[in-house]
């Protein structure tokens, strides 16, 4: 998709972050953007410095672990400003620990979002792109999609099935000239663990190994991947690599991750854990 002049596009988790980030990029490319997460009053600051900016920007707030709410938030998406041409799904929860230490409602967000509002929001906008045979899907991930990294395995878990919705979905799709992009960033700098129950401790020392990107640069990434209609867009080049080469020899390496330490917690704990 070359010309986002005019289009409109949806982006979820938009209130802060990467989302508000991918947000100002898309409006300053001319897409009309409707802003969708939990707290209106955090939309409407975003929605505020887009308009500052001499964009457009609508504000949908929605509680993205509803299936239900995320399907009519769309609905009323296209009401106000006309069909979803680009969506982009870039809500996220998750809570960094053992599974043994979660609560059953802790664990099930992290499945609830990304995954089931991703699946949600792709459910309501594909019969309009199919029909009008035109439209791009974006789904925002991390390495975890890729790797299998304990203390977080929830939304590890989250994370396989974005890659699969992505990429079955690409092949669904394509024949009927819509788009899907699976897009990876490394680490980004968006305050994500002072936000939620993510105890930074449990993270795995791989992590370090990558650097950490600042939001503005994710945003340019994801109009590049739309634009390109790429299947995966991973970056910056170290993580790419890093992937591509787990993939070619994933139990070798595995081996290799674990004999370097590279799953063990990022810190060490005040006490052993079970």
């Amino acid at each position: 998709m070359q010309d986002l002049n005019g289009r409109v596009a949806l982006v979820t988790g938009a209130s802060m972050g990467i989302g508000a980030a991918i947000a100002a990029e898309l409006a300053r490319q001319g897409c009309k953007v409707a802003l969708l997460a939990r707290t209106r009053e955090a939309l409407e600051r975003v929605a505020a410095v887009i308009r500052d900016a001499g964009g457009s920007a609508g504000v949908f707030p929605c509680d993205m672990s509803d299936a239900q709410a995320v399907a009519d938030a769309v609905r009323s998406v296209e009401d106000e400003l006309g069909p979803v041409a680009i969506l982009v799904n870039n809500a996220g929860a998750g809570t960094f620990k053992p599974l043994s230490r979660m609560t059953l409602q802790e664990a099930m967000l992290t499945v609830d979002v990304p995954f089931g509002a991703a699946v949600a929001a792709c459910h309501a906008v594909v019969p309009g792109m199919m029909a009008r045979r035109a439209g791009q899907i974006v789904n925002l991930t991390s390495p975890a999609s890729y790797f299998p990294l304990p203390y977080m395995v929830p939304y590890t878990a989250s994370r396989h099935a974005m890659l699969g919705l992505s990429l079955g979905l690409r092949e669904e799709l394509e024949q009927y000239g819509v788009g899907v992009s699976l897009v990876c960033p490394s680490k980004v700098d968006t305050g994500y663990f002072e936000r939620n129950d993510a105890d930074f401790r449990w993270y795995p020392r791989m992590s370090s190994m990558f650097p950490t990107l600042q939001p503005s640069r994710v945003g340019r990434e994801v109009v590049r991947a739309i634009r390109g209609n790429r299947r995966e867009h991973i970056f910056p080049f170290i993580l790419c690599a890093t992937i591509r080469l787990f993939q070619l020899a994933p139990r070798l390496n595995l081996w290799l991750f674990k004999r370097l330490g590279l799953f063990r917690p990022a810190y060490p704990l005040p006490e052993r854990q079970p």
